[in-house]
């Protein structure tokens, strides 16, 4: 069963410079799967996409590497349950920047740029 979700890290990154940190959103920085036990003990009926970017918004930071940022998003996905993700960026990723996902994630990369630049991201079943 495939679940498909967008995340626009561009819009991301534009809104969490705007946003003041509490203490355990800091914490939810440090440890982010701290941030998502501590939502799943809530029980959260808003759609999933909402979900995901309203912890991306906790989790993630301007602060670290665009790498670290999207592995911490795949990461979050597969606590979700989603099964694939469309990233949309403000750039290309290099074949580096790609291969320190690979090595941090059990994914299926690809990228395209019609429009603009998206990264396919397909979690596999395999955690790791």
């Amino acid at each position: 069963m495939s679940n498909k979700i967008e995340f626009d890290y561009s819009s991301f990154l534009v809104n969490s410079s705007k946003q003041k940190w509490t203490f355990s959103q800091a914490l939810k920085s440090i440890i982010p799967t701290f941030g998502t036990v501590w939502n799943a003990s809530v029980h959260d009926e808003r759609p999933l996409s909402e979900r995901l970017q309203a912890e991306a918004l906790q989790v993630l930071s301007s602060h670290i590497n665009d790498e670290s940022n999207i592995i911490r998003l795949i990461r979050l996905a597969r606590i979700e349950g989603i099964t694939d993700l469309e990233i949309k960026l403000p750039y290309t990723l290099d074949e580096e920047q790609i291969n320190y996902i690979l090595e941090n994630t059990f994914t299926d990369i690809s990228q395209s740029t019609d429009d603009f630049d998206l990264l396919h991201v397909h979690l596999n079943e395999k955690t790791q």
